[in-house]
């Protein structure tokens, strides 16, 4: 058995790909927003590779991006393979959407897992809504990428995003095909 070492953000959708990725997995989900604590973040990772190795696993795919400018040392002593992208809009998007999109201007991305999680985020970065404005002021909108297909259950919470920073939101239908084949690239890194 495989085991997936997942930031929060990803829960849903690595939850709705279970069924669908071929192999069996114990998933372990850390908090949304350790990337904002490198030291945190490296020790909530190098937590879970020490308890996964211990388990016995047959391989760990960690689904993060590079949101650890040491990522790759902290996982070069375990068997363990991190998922091709540089953050989490990366997982979802291919480069080639994200540059598309970046024609229109800069934007802000949510998914599902951000929505949940950006208020306890911007409380770790000590953000109020100046602050917030402030930083994300060079930003056109916010973009929500729909990769569970709640965006109309979820309007409220968008607003209230859009409240907070003043940024507009616009909603992008994704499938998870994306981030399916960047979990399968990893578990295949990892036989090879």
């Amino acid at each position: 058995m495989y085991t997936i070492i997942a930031c929060g953000i990803f829960k849903d959708e690595i939850e709705r790909l279970r069924a669908d990725l071929g192999f069996p997995f114990k998933a372990r989900y850390l908090g949304p927003g350790l990337h904002v604590d490198f030291d945190e973040l490296k020790d909530a990772l190098e937590e879970e590779l020490k308890r996964a190795s211990s388990d016995g696993s047959q391989g760990i795919i960690v689904a993060y991006g590079q949101c650890h400018p040491k990522m790759d040392a902290i996982l070069k002593p375990y068997h363990a393979a991190l998922m091709d992208c540089q953050n989490c809009v990366d997982a979802f998007i291919s480069r080639q959407a994200v540059e598309k999109k970046a024609r229109e201007g800069l934007f802000f991305y949510l998914s599902p897992g951000w929505l949940d999680a950006w208020k306890d985020i911007f409380k770790r970065l000590g953000w109020d809504p100046e602050i917030a404005r402030l930083h994300m002021g060079s930003f056109k909108g916010s973009v929500y990428i729909d990769t569970m297909k709640d965006a109309q259950e979820r309007e409220e919470e968008l607003l209230e995003f859009f409240d907070f920073t003043n940024l507009p939101f616009t909603i992008m239908p994704m499938e998870l095909d994306h981030f399916k084949s960047l979990i399968i690239k990893a578990i295949k890194s990892l036989e090879d």
